[in-house]
């Protein structure tokens, strides 16, 4: 018996790779808006293009979905790669993600400096999909797609394209 074919996606959704315009590293913190201070802290909503930003300068982030009948959602890590604005990140044929995670699912990922006692979080959510098109595939850069750090073969490729993206930055004043 050959490997077990994952259920089909909880629903389909045609988004392409779209291209991503990069803050300078000057600008990064620079543009949001919300900000509350105290004689301590500053406290940023973060808007769009920072998230991206700060998305693209990691490389572990967590999915987060639903499996069907669990009060709570799921969360798994993942290793991944911000390509063209959308999150792309491997998995194999038996996995959760790939048995439960495909539709609707949200991702974050995070950095605090626990010292400085500063840092921020970025919240995506929006449609997981299974990326099965050589051409898609291909219009992936070479080497972008993060190497997992799980063992075993993580050899299908899912993307999470967003359609809503939410941040926060903590710091010291």
């Amino acid at each position: 018996m050959g490997a077990p074919s994952p259920p089909a996606p909880r629903g389909s959704s045609s988004e392409d790779l779209a291209g991503t315009r990069q803050l300078s590293e000057d600008a990064e913190l620079l543009v949001g808006a919300d900000i509350a201070e105290s004689t301590d802290s500053s406290f940023t909503v973060l808007e769009r293009e920072t998230c991206l930003n700060l998305l693209s300068t990691r490389g572990i982030g967590r999915v987060a979905f639903t499996i069907e009948g669990d009060a709570a959602p799921t969360v798994l890590p993942v290793n991944y790669a911000l390509v063209n604005d959308t999150i792309v990140f491997r998995s194999n044929l038996a996995g959760t993600i790939m048995r439960h995670g495909r539709g609707y699912a949200a991702f974050e990922v995070d950095h605090f400096d626990h010292e400085h006692l500063e840092g921020w979080s970025v919240l995506v959510s929006g449609r997981c999909r299974w990326i099965r098109d050589t051409g898609e595939l291909s219009r992936i850069p070479q080497g972008r797609l993060a190497k997992p750090w799980a063992a075993g073969t993580r050899d299908q490729v899912l993307k999470i394209v967003p359609s809503r993206i939410s941040g926060r930055r903590i710091a010291r004043s």
